[in-house]
C-alpha cells in the first residue's frame, strides 16, 4: 500500500472534533481531513503531507508506514578522553536519624498501689488491702503505652487480696477463739468445797482431770482436757487428744506409723485441780493417725489433791450402761456430765481398727481429751469428738481406753489394769480425817445410778 493513500474529505460531523493523530489538535467542521485508509485515523491534511505517513499508534507499531531513521554516529577519540575533565565527587548528604523517643515514665498511681499493698502485710491489711486494690484498678484504667508500672498494679491487686483474706482469717480465728471460751487459765478456778463429800468414783475422776491450754502462735489458742494416768518421779503423765496439742493434726491424713516432730507441737500449759499451773511437753503421739497423745507435766510442791485414774482394760462396756464424763467444756473446768452408752462402734484408720464408744453424755469443745468413766468410776474412754450441736444432741464419741493400752510404748509403764480401790479409799479416808469427818462407806459411794445397769466384767 502506498504511503500517500489517505482519503481526503471535508470533515463532517463524524470527523469534526476528532484529534489529529500527528499534532493532537482538533479538526473543525468542513476542514479538509486526511483519513488513513488502513486504521481510519484522522489527520489534518497538512500534518499528513508533512509526515508522509499515518501518525496513529497502530500503524506505527505494525511498521506499515514506519520509515527507517538514520542514527547519528558519535566518535570519541583518545585525545577527547585525555582532555575530558573528571566529574566532581558526589556530594555526601548527611543522613539525619530520627530523634530517640523519651524513656517511658513510671505510673505513679501503680507505684502507690503496690506500696500500700506491701504495707498491708504487717499492718492492718483488712483496710489497706482494699485501698490498694482500688488504687491499683485506677492505675490500670489510666495506664498508657508510654508508661511503666502495669505489673506493679497487677501485683498490688493480688497482694491486696492476700492482705484482706489473710487478715480476715486471722481476726476470725483470734476473736472466734476468744468467743469460744479461750481466756486466762486463772479464770477457771473452781470452788474447793465442791470437791468435798463427793462419791469416790466421781472424786477420783475429778482429781485426775486437768485443763490444757495450747498456744499455737499469735492469736491462735486451743483448749482441751487431759487425764492423769501416772504420777512418777515428780511428773504427771497425762493422756489427751492429739488434736489438742497438734494444730495440724487430721485423722483423715494420718499415715500408718507416722510420727510428727514433737518439737513442732504447741506450747502447753496445764492447770490441775489444786490450781497449780505449769508448762508441759508432748512426749508421745499415737501411730496410725489415732487421736491420742501423752504429755508430761513436772509437778512442783504438794500434789495431795491429784490422783491417778483407775481402769480395767479387760472389761468391755455394753450398750445401755451408765457413764459419766469429766472435762472442761468451754473452759468451765472440772465439769461432770452423765449419760449412757448408745453404741459401741469400730473405726478403720488405715490398716488399724479400734473401738469407739458412742454415748449420750454431753460433750462440748474443751471436753476433748477428757475421760469417759463407767458407773464405778473406771476410765473406759478418751472423749474426742461430738456431733454438730445445730443438728445433733446427746451425740458424743470416745476412743475406747484399750486402744491406748495397745498402742502406748512400754517405757511409760501403763499397765492393763490400774484398779486399786483400797488405795483410793485410803486417800479419801485420810482427806476426810484431816477435815475432821469420817469417810463415807465405799459400798454406798459405789452404788450405780437408778437408770444404770451393773457393769459386767468380760474379756474383750
Amino acid at each position: 500500500m502506498s504511503e500517500t493513500n489517505p482519503i481526503l474529505r471535508l470533515a463532517g460531523e463524524r470527523e469534526a472534533g476528532a484529534l489529529c493523530a500527528h499534532c493532537g489538535r482538533e479538526l473543525h467542521l468542513a476542514e479538509v481531513a486526511a483519513v488513513c485508509a488502513k486504521c481510519g485515523a484522522v489527520h489534518h491534511q497538512a500534518c499528513w503531507e508533512s509526515a508522509s505517513a499515518c501518525g496513529s499508534y497502530e500503524c506505527a507499531r505494525s511498521g506499515t508506514y514506519a520509515k527507517p531513521r538514520g542514527l547519528e554516529k558519535i566518535t570519541v577519540s583518545h585525545a577527547d578522553l585525555a582532555a575530558a575533565t573528571p566529574l566532581p565527587p558526589p556530594i555526601q548528604h548527611k543522613v539525619y536519624e530520627p530523634a530517640p523517643e523519651p524513656p517511658p515514665r513510671w505510673n505513679r498511681v501503680a507505684v502507690w498501689a503496690f506500696g500500700l499493698a506491701l504495707i498491708g502485710i504487717p499492718l492492718f491489711g483488712l483496710v489497706t488491702g482494699i485501698v490498694a486494690i482500688v488504687v491499683a484498678c485506677i492505675a490500670l484504667v489510666g495506664h498508657t503505652a508510654n508508661r511503666k508500672g502495669m505489673p506493679l498494679a497487677v501485683g498490688a491487686i493480688l497482694i491486696g487480696l492476700v492482705d484482706v483474706v489473710g487478715w480476715s482469717v486471722a481476726l476470725s480465728n483470734y476473736y472466734g477463739s476468744v468467743g469460744g471460751g479461750i481466756v486466762a487459765l486463772s479464770e477457771f478456778s473452781i470452788d474447793p468445797e465442791s470437791l468435798n463429800e463427793l462419791p469416790e468414783r466421781i472424786s477420783r475422776a475429778m482429781r485426775a482431770n486437768v485443763l490444757i491450754q495450747a498456744n499455737f502462735g499469735i492469736g491462735r489458742q486451743g483448749l482441751g482436757s487431759g487425764v492423769i494416768l501416772k504420777i512418777h518421779d515428780g511428773a504427771a503423765y497425762i493422756v489427751t487428744n492429739r488434736h489438742v496439742v497438734d494444730e495440724n493434726f487430721s485423722e483423715d491424713h494420718g499415715a500408718a506409723d507416722a510420727q510428727a516432730d514433737l518439737g513442732d507441737m504447741a506450747d502447753l500449759n496445764v492447770l490441775t485441780v489444786e490450781q497449780s499451773f505449769g508448762p508441759a511437753k508432748v512426749e508421745w503421739v499415737a501411730p496410725h493417725g489415732v487421736d491420742l497423745a501423752i504429755i508430761v507435766m513436772p509437778l512442783l510442791g504438794a500434789v495431795d489433791e491429784l490422783q491417778e485414774a483407775v481402769w480395767d482394760g479387760k472389761e468391755t462396756p455394753h450398750i445401755g450402761e451408765a457413764v459419766f464424763a469429766v472435762g472442761n467444756p468451754h473452759g468451765l473446768g472440772w465439769t461432770h456430765s452423765s449419760g449412757s452408752i448408745s453404741q459401741v462402734r469400730r473405726r478403720e484408720q488405715g490398716a488399724f481398727s479400734f473401738r469407739v464408744l458412742q454415748s449420750t453424755a454431753p460433750i462440748n469443745p474443751g471436753n476433748s481429751g477428757g475421760g469417759l468413766y463407767d458407773v464405778d468410776g473406771k476410765l473406759i474412754g478418751i472423749n474426742t469428738m461430738t456431733g454438730d450441736k445445730r443438728f445433733a444432741e446427746g451425740l458424743g464419741f470416745a476412743i475406747a481406753f484399750p486402744t491406748l493400752l495397745e498402742l502406748i510404748p512400754q517405757k511409760f509403764g501403763i499397765e492393763e489394769v490400774n484398779a486399786s480401790p483400797v488405795a483410793v479409799s485410803d486417800v479419801e479416808a485420810a482427806r476426810k480425817e484431816n477435815d475432821g469427818s469420817a469417810a463415807p462407806a465405799l459400798s454406798a459411794d459405789r452404788q450405780p445410778a437408778d437408770d444404770a445397769t451393773p457393769s459386767e466384767e468380760k474379756s474383750e
